[in-house]
């Protein structure tokens, strides 16, 4: 259960006529009739789906509208067109994959998703709404939009979140590093820039290819080029249409392979490019902050999970979740029943113990149930992404510097790395497992 919290930028600000105006080149005026035809061209096919010119401006209109006003400096139409096109073709094959395991997203998480980026402007939802639709964008398309952003928020979640463990050895190795022992809080802004190497084994003659590329590119930065104009129209990272900006993070949170440079670098210094096996990396250092030390809440948490599955079907883990709780109802031990029925089988050994949590340890609709509890007792069943469940709170504390927070501490940082660095990875696989046809290409 590991949460996907995406930094955003304003929208307030980014929704002003100029930015749309500078999409005049997807739909000339000049001939009405071939632009409208020009609605109707497939420009893609991304497995049994198509990809139309009218997509294709729509979710530029969309994605143009999220943009910070210091990065709206767009590349040439041409590549700008290509990136976006080519977001995409990644998108529709997570939106694929979403929709061929079942997973949905109701109406209310849609609707705090956007409660949640007007509220980061100062606006309420109505206020956002009369905004976008005076500059000429359909609230319904940014709803949907917005639906398909949580989608695949929790379609990662569910792929890489799981599959992530974290072990005494891995927390030990944090807390006596220089990071691990850094308790200062200091955050830094970074951008970034990927230059993706081939997916199968590269050769000499390859690599020394994309390396020369990642070279011409720190040369032009280094010399003034806009680092903003040049991830958008360079990187294959997923940040590249915010302009490589990966917000602000503690030195844990970030790649490994960037935390060497960090404390040397200066603002606005340049670095790379950087190997890796993903390719190569160049990185800007925007920004550096002492963060202050915030108390955070600790639940202690024990948890049954029942997934549907080929060989179960939602009504009856549902069934089997409502069985378990009328068990417990009637004096059968929580910690039993989940060392002997709990899918969750990593916690299911200890009795579905899942120690103290944070907010930022699960996800926020299991947050909403361990916050809703009072220590002591147990949760009626209730359904997420990943199935049914039964959580039972034990205590409630507010963490403090003991031994025991700072390892819960080490171990979020370390999933969230850890996140980070397979998130590229998995994102690189599928598009290559995808059978995808740009027309006219």
């Amino acid at each position: 259960m590991i949460p996907i919290k995406p930094s955003r930028t304003s929208i307030a600000h980014a929704l002003t006529m100029g930015i749309l105006l500078s999409l005049s080149w997807m739909l000339p005026i000049s001939n009405a009739n071939a632009a409208a035809k020009a609605l109707d061209q497939v420009i893609a096919v991304v497995n049994n789906d198509v990809i139309t010119t009218s997509d294709l401006k729509r979710h530029s209109k969309l994605l143009l509208t999220r943009l910070d006003p210091q990065q709206a400096k767009l590349p040439p139409k041409d590549i700008l067109e290509q990136q976006i096109l080519n977001q995409m073709i990644l998108d529709k094959i997570q939106l694929q994959l979403a929709s061929n395991i079942g997973l949905d997203v109701d109406s209310a998480s849609v609707d705090e998703a956007l409660n949640n980026i007007a509220s980061n402007d100062k606006l309420s939802v109505a206020e956002l709404r009369q905004r976008m639709e005076q500059d000429g964008i359909a609230f319904k398309d940014f709803r949907e939009h917005v639906k398909d952003e949580v989608l695949i928020s929790r379609l990662r979640q569910r792929e890489i979140g799981q599959e992530i463990v974290i072990s005494a050895a891995d927390i030990d190795g944090f807390l006596n590093s220089p990071v691990g022992q850094d308790q200062t809080g200091t955050e830094y802004h970074l951008a970034h820039i990927l230059i993706s190497a081939p997916d199968a084994a590269p050769t000499a003659a390859s690599l020394d290819k994309y390396q020369a590329q990642a070279n011409a590119l720190v040369k032009s930065l280094k010399e003034g080029a806009n680092f903003s104009q040049v991830a958008m129209a360079k990187s294959s990272g997923q940040y590249a249409l915010q302009g490589g900006d990966l917000g602000w993070r503690r030195i844990g949170e970030l790649p490994t392979i960037f935390v060497k440079y960090l404390p040397t670098m200066q603002l606005d210094e340049i670095v790379g490019p950087i190997r890796s096996a993903n390719g190569f990396h160049i990185i800007k250092l925007v920004g550096k902050r002492s963060g202050d030390k915030v108390t955070h809440t600790e639940t202690h948490v024990r948890h049954i999970l029942i997934k549907p599955g080929v060989n179960l079907s939602d009504k009856e883990a549902e069934k089997s979740i409502k069985d378990l709780h009328t068990q417990i109802v009637n004096g059968a031990k929580f910690s039993t029943l989940a060392e002997q029925k709990s899918e969750e089988l990593s916690t299911a050994v200890k009795g579905g113990d899942l120690g103290w949590i944070t907010a930022s340890s699960v996800t926020p609709d299991f947050y909403k149930q361990v916050m809703a509890l009072q220590p002591g007792s147990v949760s009626q069943p209730f359904k997420t992404d990943l199935g049914w469940h039964l959580i039972e709170v034990l205590g409630r504390r507010s963490q403090d510097n003991s031994s025991e927070a700072a390892r819960n501490k080490a171990t979020e940082i370390l999933r969230q790395r850890k996140y980070h660095e397979l998130l590229e990875a998995w994102l690189k696989r599928i598009r290559s497992e995808a059978k995808v046809e740009i027309i006219g290409q």
